[in-house]
């Protein structure tokens, strides 16, 4: 078993806010989910645990992936925050972003299909090649689709400095089945 690192859980959660925080600054659109991205690969090339690619991972138990969870959100949380005092301008587009999360139903739904983006964009290509063009098409998809994202979730929600306490919870559960239904989608079946 891997053990989860304090350290690379947080700092994943705030390289993915950074994306949160780019995204906002430039208006959304094609240009923040491409810039939004590099978010994600800093998170993949630096091998960085972010809950959301490693949830379907057999090295880590569920109390692993809690714990890389909650750390993830403390750093984006943090970062988010921090991002609210220093860049006031990006305050009020975050808290529209995050008014769209108040349908439970909604978030579900919306949380496994960025699910099936995350473990897209993080898994390794079978052909050894390059990850980069599967982290920015994930990330765009789900960032276009509005999909949510329950560590993005929770740096827009620092950022706005409001959200509904069960949004990143069901975020992740739903981030969750929608990674491992994928992963058992694509499964290789032996016959």
């Amino acid at each position: 078993m891997t053990k989860t690192s304090f350290g690379k859980s947080a700092a994943a959660g705030v390289l993915i806010c950074m994306g949160c925080i780019v995204n906002l600054k430039v208006g959304g659109g094609i240009a923040g989910a491409i810039l939004f991205s590099a978010g994600l690969w800093f998170v993949v090339n630096f091998d960085a645990e972010l809950f959301t690619g490693r949830v379907t991972r057999e090295q880590y138990d569920w109390g692993q992936k809690a714990l890389m969870l909650l750390m993830n959100v403390v750093g984006a949380g943090v970062c988010g925050i921090l991002a609210s005092f220093f860049l006031p301008e990006i305050v009020e587009s975050a808290a529209v972003l995050t008014s769209a999360y108040a349908d439970p139903f909604r978030v579900l739904w919306q949380s496994v299909m960025c699910g099936i983006c995350m473990y897209l964009a993080t898994t390794p290509p079978k052909n050894e090649g390059s990850r980069l063009p599967f982290v920015v098409y994930g990330v765009a998809l789900f960032i276009l689709s509005g999909y949510g994202h329950s560590i993005a979730l929770a740096g827009y929600a620092a950022i706005a400095r409001t959200i509904a306490w069960w949004v990143i919870p069901l975020a992740a559960v739903g981030n969750g089945l929608g990674s491992y239904g994928i992963k058992w989608l694509l499964r290789d079946r032996k016959r």
